[in-house]
């Protein structure tokens, strides 16, 4: 495969994928409609379902805007794969931003009209008991000790082939798979990756203790059957959570290997197809799961019908909730309570761990 195909074939599927996360997801949670939760017995009106279709429509719109704009960029370039990518994805996503505003004022207007109301299921109570049960994950923290493993493989066998490392390292690829950036064989070069496994995987354990230490927010009418579902939605998620995050380290392993001692002029842009394309299935099966489960509103946020919390429909801010981490509006997985500090820092780690990682590379390898 030449590598203008091999680019091809990358930029339609991660298109596709932004896509589905742009005009998809939204439309999965059944109850919310354009970030405005929507009452059991309203979800089925024809002006909810206008909205939905609008949403659609001007987003598709905003694809074909993009796809336009790619086309007239990859022509007027010369084939230039970063201007291609930025004229595809960035016009497609401040078109599907303008429709998310569009059309949730257009669904806050009905909601005015119709005067639609938090659920009741929406005010939960604390669990009521001796001795209080607590949520728990069914994955102990020492399981990551299997990701620190992996971790460890990977920087033993850039040991033992260290001879076999081209210099300069390649730093960087295009979409296609092919070196566009390199540079001088040192240490912080090579074990660029391993320092990006290590900060990943002390994230993931620092999400997996916080989960067991969320606040349970319990059905007052049946506090011990609604905490048995709280706790198998919590173990769906932590599962989730730790054979994704695993499946990043062996991968980061993987292309850390095709780029040094195991080197051959280009990564093969299919294995990355692959790595999504299992992200992108694993979510779905996992989507599938709750609402086969009957779990897809079990955990979901106390205050998810109380669109004051939700700024844009999207982010939860909320100065009373102490908690720092709480439930999502559609009951998978947590977000964070932009309303406290640590949740800031928290969101800091995370955008800062490339930063962090190349920042060790150099520190390292001078």
């Amino acid at each position: 495969m030449n590598p203008t195909t091999a680019f091809l074939l990358v930029a339609a599927f991660l298109d596709l994928l932004w896509l589905l996360s742009l005009i998809g997801l939204p439309l999965l949670a059944s109850g919310m409609l354009i970030g405005v939760y929507v009452p059991q017995e309203e979800r089925r009106l024809a002006q909810v379902s206008a909205i939905r279709r609008r949403y659609v429509g001007l987003s598709l719109g905003g694809a074909l805007l993009g796809t336009l704009l790619a086309f007239a960029g990859w022509r007027l370039s010369g084939g230039s794969q970063g201007w291609t990518l930025a004229l595809l994805l960035v016009p497609q996503a401040l078109c599907a931003a303008a429709a998310w505003k569009i059309c949730r004022s257009r669904a806050l207007a009905l909601k005015s009209e119709r005067g639609w109301k938090a659920p009741s299921s929406s005010k939960r109570a604390a669990y009521i008991g001796s001795p209080r049960p607590s949520a728990r994950s069914g994955i102990p923290a020492w399981a990551y000790l299997l990701h620190a493993a992996a971790i460890a493989l990977c920087a033993v066998l850039l040991a033992v082939n260290w001879d076999r490392i081209p210099d300069p390292v390649p730093m960087h690829f295009d979409a296609s798979g092919t070196p566009d950036r390199y540079a001088p064989k040192t240490v912080g070069s090579v074990y660029m990756l391993t320092i990006v496994q290590t900060l990943l995987t002390a994230l993931f354990v620092g999400i997996h203790l916080s989960l067991g230490r969320t606040r349970q927010n319990l059905d007052p009418t049946d506090p011990e059957g609604s905490l048995r579902k709280r706790n198998k939605l919590l173990r769906s998620n932590a599962w989730l959570m730790y054979l994704l995050s695993l499946v990043v380290v062996i991968m980061l392993g993987w292309g850390q290997a095709r780029s040094t001692y195991g080197f051959e002029g280009r990564l093969p842009a299919a294995y990355g197809i692959v790595f999504l394309t299992f992200i992108v299935l694993a979510l779905l099966f996992f989507i599938v799961y709750l609402r086969r489960a009957g779990l897809e509103e079990t955990g979901a946020n106390r205050h998810r019908g109380e669109d004051r919390y939700w700024r844009g429909g999207l982010f939860y801010y909320n100065p009373e909730d102490p908690s720092f981490m709480s439930e999502k509006r559609f009951g998978m997985g947590w977000t964070l309570n932009f309303a406290r500090p640590l949740s800031w820092a928290a969101l800091a780690a995370g955008l800062l761990i490339p930063i962090a990682a190349i920042a060790a590379a150099v520190i390292f390898g001078s």
